[in-house]
């Protein structure tokens, strides 16, 4: 996907000097005096506000890099007015340190990598404490995310360090299976922010399987540093955590979204509420296909993109499943979609149904059969079992516990027929999850013809066309390439 850069700033460094305490000029009218519990706080007159809140109380900060807390690092989403100034206040047991830098707009490199899910521009500058430090200002009026980084441990070099990070958050959009993780502003965009209330709606939008999240750009994360060591994401997930994508709550379908903003203290999801209705039906897919860097280099015009063959249904029994057999290298990656477009696609769900990781691998080299579950969300890697199926390889030959199943030979299949027959037929053994037995052979079954070319009998609830063959013929079955060889 293409990255389309957004944004406003990055800002920065610091050393330690308590204020006075009784000095109210610092910040124009404000009364620090009143601020009596502990934290870093957003004052200012940009705040909208000449009273210092604990709604504006900063929270811990996530290091988008390991997941994790980071000490010293802090965030918050709040309004700020233009031209009008604000700053950090610490306080902590009384003792009371105004932090602030001096902003200016950094445009992300273009030749680091550290930098690869930035917005183009941020404000950064580095970190001021005690009387001097100068007073913030963005130019418009919006919504900020404000980062602050006071490099504890002394980990980031002299392009990062202790800082403050000021981005245009006010951008908010959704990216997710309504635009292949793309990014779609809200409609209407939203014209006027106040940190008593701001609402982006999304009409009639996709929400499938893999699910979405808000976003503040068609980018991930802020990067304070060169070598990429802390980022501070820009993504809102489920529960207003960036960790989980948000998914539909009454299945797959259109919905409206609704995000509302409203100033809070405490996490990110005090601030942010969403809301979804659905408004209409996704029909069933009756397509799957998977991608990978095995399977078409991750391109979808590439034709080594597997279209997954359906699973012949009776009623509710393979209703929306597939299935593929191939040969995986060592190092494959995959993921699946209904569509050869990067809409909706998905590597496999948790036993919720939710779409958990990214791309799925296999644990070795070898043949595999993956089963997908569309309607239960189920996403199953087999170990690959091919049989020959009738009077072809012998007698009885009817069902998968008397069939003969084929033998593996480097990155081919082999069988042998031991009669002459009019109507060979090949099938491979999948048990779809919550099943007792495997499906009937007739359900997972293909063929080849004249031209050595395999052809799955798929969704199809009649026969296949028969292929004739000889007895004591060796058919190598080469699934990747989609031939079978007789010799």
């Amino acid at each position: 996907m293409k990255k389309i850069f957004y944004g406003m700033a990055i800002a920065a460094m610091a050393l330690l000097v308590s204020c006075k305490k009784d000095n109210k000029q610092q910040g124009g009218n404000i009364d620090w005096d009143a601020v009596t519990e502990d934290g870093f706080y957003v004052a200012g007159d940009a705040t909208g506000s000449s009273e210092i809140k604990s709604s504006c109380v900063m929270v811990a900060g996530i290091n988008e890099v390991d997941k994790t807390a980071r000490d010293g690092m802090y965030e918050k989403y709040i309004v700020l007015e233009g031209g009008k100034e604000f700053y950090l206040l610490f306080n902590e047991a009384g003792k009371k340190t105004r932090y602030s830098a001096s902003l200016e707009a950094f445009e992300t490199p273009t030749d680091n990598e550290s930098y690869g899910d930035n917005p183009a521009s941020v404000l950064k500058g580095k970190l001021v404490t005690g009387d001097t430090a100068p007073a913030m200002k963005v130019t418009k009026t919006g919504l900020y995310h404000i980062v602050l980084d006071l490099n504890k441990s002394g980990d980031l070099d002299a392009a990062g360090g202790a800082q403050i990070v000021v981005l245009d958050a006010s951008n908010f959009g959704v990216r997710g299976d309504m635009n292949g993780w793309g990014f779609t502003e809200s409609d209407p965009a939203v014209t006027t922010f106040s940190n008593d209330g701001i609402t982006w709606t999304f009409k009639n939008q996709k929400i499938l399987s893999s699910g979405f999240k808000f976003a503040t750009g068609n980018y991930w994360k802020v990067t304070l540093d060169d070598a990429g060591k802390v980022k501070a994401e820009t993504s809102l997930g489920a529960d207003m955590d960036p960790k989980n994508n948000i998914t539909a709550p009454e299945g797959d379908g259109f919905y409206d979204i609704t995000l509302t903003f409203k100033l809070a203290a405490g996490s990110f999801a005090k601030s942010f509420t969403m809301a979804l209705t659905k408004v209409g039906e996704v029909e069933a897919p009756t397509t799957l296909f998977m991608i990978g860097n095995q399977f078409g280099g991750w391109s979808w015009e590439d034709a080594g993109v597997v279209e997954l063959s359906a699973v012949v249904p009776n009623g509710e029994i393979g209703e929306q499943c597939f299935w593929a057999t191939r040969y995986f290298e060592a190092d494959s990656e995959f993921k699946f979609c209904t569509v050869k477009e990067w809409s909706g696609d998905f590597g496999k769900w948790d036993e919720n149904g939710n779409v958990v990781g990214d791309n799925n691998t296999v644990p070795a080299a070898g043949f595999y059969t993956v089963y997908v579950d569309l309607k239960n969300k189920v996403m199953e890697l087999l170990p690959a079992e091919l049989y020959g199926i009738g009077d072809a390889f012998g007698e009885n030959c009817w069902d998968f516990g008397t069939a003969v199943k084929a033998t593996e030979k480097g990155k081919v299949l082999e069988l042998t027929t031991a009669n002459a027959s009019e109507a060979l037929r090949l099938a491979v053994k999948v048990k779809p999850t919550g099943f007792d037995n495997w499906y009937d052979w007739w359900r997972t079954e293909f063929i080849y013809f004249e031209d050595g070319k395999i052809v799955y009998r798929g969704a199809a609830t009649s026969d296949q066309a028969r292929h004739a063959v000889g007895a004591g013929v060796k058919l190598t079955i080469d699934l990747n390439a989609g031939t079978v060889t007789e010799n």
